[in-house]
């Protein structure tokens, strides 16, 4: 059996936030007590939203709250030539098909593109979209959840869009299969999406991998924590032994005797003794 090869891939368009921490402490934690690897990847491949200097904080603050990752941080932005090759690789097959539909076209009108025969030098403004198999598995067994259905609705999917952003599903399809991850631990709020990457792996030639959704931080009954909803810092409530240990507890994990005075690092190391995956609730939680 191959060895287990967790991954972290927070996105740099602001500071890590609490559902930030709740993602790394479980994506760190499982790898660990599975006697895995646990890769950190920043993916800024939305130039608009990603800045470097948030790249630059990520990284510092997740060294204050003393994780150690494998190897050298993954940086996406300087592996495009990556991504491209997959996509032109996808367009051979006949998988994927140039498209020249605005977004505010496709909100209320299908996609006719595939029968029109576009090629990437005939405009500048160019998206590019895979085309969903007819045939396809809709279900995948979650380690937290059990098996989980969710039907893939989309006739196609945007992989390279028209102002030339990289798309998350195969930015993150490609480097998960490029770097041998074995598992994807991550938020809740991606579980939906699961079945159609599975699609890209399947496009792809690879494997599909098994996965383990966290429970979702909410700021209330309505509006998850993210970036997009500007919610705050996590290092701006607290300090980055109390924030871990808020973030165990959130993942209904043995807190007992962990103190806010002890260093990061040993908090990280006393709860790797306990962790337990069937500790970790699904579904929501507000965080309070």
């Amino acid at each position: 059996m191959s060895q287990y090869i967790g991954r972290f891939a927070p996105s740099p368009s602001g500071r890590l936030h609490f559902g930030s921490l709740v993602a790394a402490v479980g994506a760190y934690a499982v790898a660990k007590i599975k006697d895995g690897k646990i890769l950190l990847r920043i993916e800024d491949l939305d130039f608009f939203r990603c800045k470097k200097e948030y790249t630059r904080t990520i990284l510092r603050e997740l060294d204050e709250f003393g994780f150690k990752f494998d190897g050298e941080p993954y940086i996406q932005s300087e592996h495009t030539d990556v991504y491209y090759k997959a996509a032109k690789d996808l367009v051979a097959k006949e998988k994927a098909f140039y498209c020249n539909c605005t977004r505010s076209y496709l909100k209320n009108n299908s996609c006719h593109c595939r029968n029109k025969g576009l090629k990437e030098d005939s405009e500048d403004n160019l998206a590019l979209r895979f085309i969903i198999p007819k045939v396809h598995q809709d279900y995948f067994e979650d380690e937290i959840y059990g098996q989980k259905t969710f039907p893939v609705l989309q006739e196609s999917l945007t992989l390279i869009r028209r102002d030339k952003v990289i798309s998350y599903n195969l930015a993150c399809v490609v480097d998960d299969i490029r770097q041998g991850v074995t598992q994807v631990v991550r938020g809740s709020d991606l579980i939906d999406i699961t079945t159609t990457q599975m699609c890209l792996y399947k496009a792809l030639d690879a494997d599909y991998i098994s996965y383990l959704h966290l429970p979702l931080a909410m700021a209330d009954e309505t509006y998850k924590l993210s970036k997009q909803n500007r919610s705050p810092a996590v290092l701006d409530q607290g300090s980055p032994s109390q924030m871990l240990i808020k973030a165990l507890e959130f993942l209904n994990q043995d807190t007992d005797g962990l103190q806010p005075q002890m260093p990061p690092k040993k908090i990280l190391d006393k709860a790797l003794e306990r962790f337990e995956i069937k500790r970790i609730p699904v579904g929501k939680k507000v965080v309070v």
